[in-house]
């Protein structure tokens, strides 16, 4: 019921924001002969919110029309959203799954996926007198979001980390209560290290978690983490450095080399990201040297036939912005720029877009 609840709050404020962006209505063409843009409506992921807004705010520098509202419900609301037509675009840190993208067809409407940025997920904690870079495997991370390792202290935390002083303090799960693109990729990468984990609860959006209280979104986990001594959980890599909690190091090889999360180590991974983007695409456990195993690609989800003209331009306009110039802006709000391969097969996707029949290019406003 509480899903539910949350699901209708999210799509009555995601109605509340297209009725206000068809009411404000302006951008189109301007007098100069330039086009300025119009205002769009976005929904999805939390886990890229903090460089969208960004986005966001500094593309309206470049098209003063296009005012673009977007709302983190959480990559499942993001899909859903899409699905029925309640925003223009959505955003999802996981690749559709086939009946997501068949459910899209049934609607009559068509979907690229287009990657933008990349992040990581951490495990993150709140332990008193452990400093942060605490040592884990995958082992061991999923026997602590499987309840079996109870305390800090356990012999499987501490032949990891040789020298912690570590307390027997009770180890307290937080996870997300939403349908997460950032669930998906976590249980993923613990279906990958542990056949029990893969077994008794498998990779979704939203899984059966066997121990543990929930938080809605990146920012409700941090929350809960930061609220209680001995809590344990998992989020994106921004919001762990903003948060000041805790971030472990992740064994990424048999060698035993542990990688701390970063925009470097993170970008590293990046390098094996490959096109067409389908259901299992990942990043996870990526071979390339110094990457950190828990990395990702987060996406938008457009429409390759728009039905409005100018939403189609400001579409294509915001993108080839955001996957040229935008790149440039990621690091400061850590997370790591694609790849320049991936960027250009990411552009590459827009000359799909068209609008009765044709091609839609970028305005000379974002190529200059």
């Amino acid at each position: 019921m509480r899903r539910f609840n949350r699901y209708m709050a999210a799509t009555a404020a995601v109605a509340a924001v297209v009725l206000l962006a068809a009411a404000c209505g302006g951008g189109g063409t301007a007098s100069n002969g330039g086009f300025q843009g119009v205002g769009m409506t976005g929904a999805g992921a939390t886990f890229p919110d903090p460089i969208y807004e960004q986005w966001f705010k500094d593309f309206q520098r470049v098209e003063s029309g296009a005012k673009i509202n977007y709302q983190a419900i959480g990559s499942g609301g993001g899909v859903q959203q899409y699905t029925v037509a309640t925003v223009d675009f959505g955003a999802s840190d996981a690749p559709l799954k086939d009946e997501e993208i068949q459910a899209i067809k049934a609607e009559g409407l068509g979907v690229l996926q287009i990657p933008t940025v990349l992040g990581g997920v951490v495990i993150a904690y709140k332990v008193s007198g452990v400093p942060t870079g605490l040592k884990l495997d995958g082992a061991t991370a999923a026997g602590i979001f499987l309840g079996k390792i109870k305390t800090w202290n356990a012999p499987a935390i501490a032949a990891l980390n040789p020298g912690v002083s570590l307390p027997s303090k009770p180890v307290q799960v937080v996870h997300r209560s939403d349908e997460s693109g950032t669930t998906k990729v976590f249980t993923s990468w613990l279906s990958k290290e542990s056949q029990e984990w893969a077994g008794q609860v498998g990779a979704d959006k939203a899984v059966q978690w066997p121990v543990g209280t929930g938080g809605d979104g990146n920012d409700g986990v941090a929350a809960g983490l930061s609220q209680t001594d001995g809590a344990v959980g998992y989020l994106s890599f921004d919001f762990a450095v903003t948060s000041g909690l805790g971030v472990a190091q992740i064994k990424r090889d048999s060698a035993g080399q542990f990688v701390a999360p970063s925009v470097q180590s993170i970008s590293a991974a990046g390098g094996i990201l490959k096109f067409p983007i389908s259901s299992d695409t990942n990043i996870l456990n990526s071979t390339a040297p110094g990457a950190y195993p828990i990395s990702t690609t987060t996406y938008l989800l457009i429409s390759p036939s728009p039905s409005n003209r100018d939403k189609g331009q400001t579409t294509v306009d915001f993108l080839y912005w955001a996957l040229t110039k935008g790149q440039g802006e990621v690091t400061n709000l850590n997370y790591s720029p694609l790849p320049r391969q991936i960027q250009q097969e990411a552009l590459g996707l827009l000359t799909q877009i068209e609008f009765n029949g044709q091609t839609i290019q970028p305005s000379p406003a974002v190529k200059g």
